[in-house]
């Protein structure tokens, strides 16, 4: 009778364990309106047991050791990212990194990790495409598809000045200057977004202001091309960009340049009307 019993017992375990293994991964799935986000935390020695905070518009969404993987949704429309961790001796002082991004019915992934060499903190977005089944609804909203407006004035400006500039291309928009740094930032921004689709690597601006106060460059505004060429080199960027807008009113144009940082040539160039 016992051997009966712990027979049906054992049976019934397995049956358990074979059940609860069959049962899926649950996937996270954008929903209408929303966007997919991935952060990955790259496998490394270098500070491996600790912990690695994500942040989204200032909430906590996950905490990763080394190679970690988060999936979460976001809303459609602009949000911040941002990374923190505890270092030192006393594990007391806190690192952080922050960028900002735009995100429309697509997903974006960041990798996130420790410098081996510096022991800071690195956070660089790695991939960004339309989610599956969006194509139509992001087709709606993006601006390489406006035809009017200050939208598609920049998709045409983007175009343009990348007509001689192959794909894969490693990109740092060294500086664009305009009336305002809301629409300086909405500009880059959106040159981003087409630029990204289209197959480019684009250097966060983060990067950016890090070499500038580093190498002690002017932190805003624009520099002459032997010094925009000298931090493209010093990023890793094969073509940096360039561009302000100047007029008034209606008479306002968007002028972009692109520069090869190997012979410091302009390579393109686009003047919209915005």
């Amino acid at each position: 009778m016992k051997r009966c019993l712990l027979g049906v017992v054992f049976m019934l375990l397995v049956g358990l364990l074979v059940s609860c293994a069959s049962i899926p991964v649950a996937e996270i799935v954008a929903g209408d309106n929303e966007s997919l986000i991935v952060v990955q935390r790259t496998k490394n020695y270098v500070g491996s047991a600790i912990p690695i905070e994500v942040l989204i518009n200032g909430r906590v969404v996950a905490s990763l050791g080394s190679g970690g993987v988060t999936r979460f949704t976001v809303p459609n429309g602009q949000h911040t990212i941002k990374i923190q961790g505890k270092f030192g001796l006393t594990g007391k002082d806190t690192q952080e990194r922050e960028m900002s991004f735009e995100a429309f019915f697509q997903q974006i992934t960041f990798t996130m990790g420790i410098d081996g060499a510096s022991g800071g903190l690195n956070l660089v977005k790695t991939n960004q495409s339309v989610l599956a089944g969006r194509e139509q609804q992001y087709a709606n909203r993006n601006p390489a598809t406006a035809g009017t407006g200050v939208e598609g004035a920049l998709a045409r400006a983007a175009k343009d000045v990348f007509k001689n500039v192959p794909a894969r291309s490693r990109i740092a928009i060294v500086y664009i200057t305009a009336q305002d740094r809301s629409q300086t930032d909405y500009i880059a921004g959106e040159l981003e977004v087409i630029w990204v689709n289209e197959g480019y690597i684009i250097i966060d601006r983060s990067q950016l202001d890090r070499i500038r106060r580093e190498q002690n460059f002017q932190m805003s505004g624009e520099v002459d091309d032997n010094t925009a060429v000298s931090i493209g080199k010093i990023i890793g960027a094969n073509i940096i960009v360039t561009g302000r807008v100047d007029g008034e009113g209606n008479l306002r144009r968007l002028r972009l340049r692109a520069l090869n940082t190997q012979t410091a040539q302009v390579v393109g160039a686009a003047s919209e009307r915005l």
